[in-house]
């Protein structure tokens, strides 16, 4: 059985940020399939400094950068738990923005192997 050769095409920086499953499938994959997810990925991706633009200049707005709309409401309407909420949000935000990042590698994964199919 002649055995598949796996390797990432994409950059360091990127793969370093998605989660093992996404990179296990990039690796069986073409490097013009692997540019498509970049593309994608990027595209939908969060930016760690734009949620802290949003949460301190932009009205608290970064539950909303991160489409967690239900959460942005709440956190409006208790005034970011009368500031407590927002001032742990500022040590919590990294982990917000990562998590959803992963989602999106998840998600843009999801739709590349069902487009492929």
């Amino acid at each position: 059985m002649e055995q598949q050769e796996t390797k990432l095409y994409i950059s360091a920086s990127i793969a370093d940020n998605l989660p093992s499953m996404v990179r296990n499938e990039l690796a069986k994959m073409t490097a013009q399939k692997q540019d498509e997810f970049v593309e994608e990925y990027r595209r939908k991706a969060k930016s760690l400094g734009t949620a802290y633009l949003f949460l301190i200049i932009v009205l608290a707005m970064h539950y909303g950068y991160l489409k967690k709309w239900g959460l942005q409401v709440v956190f409006w309407l208790t005034g970011g738990g009368f500031l407590i909420w927002w001032f742990i949000d500022l040590f919590r935000l990294p982990g917000l923005v990562n998590n959803y990042n992963k989602d999106i590698a998840t998600d843009t994964m999801r739709n590349l192997k069902a487009i492929s199919n």
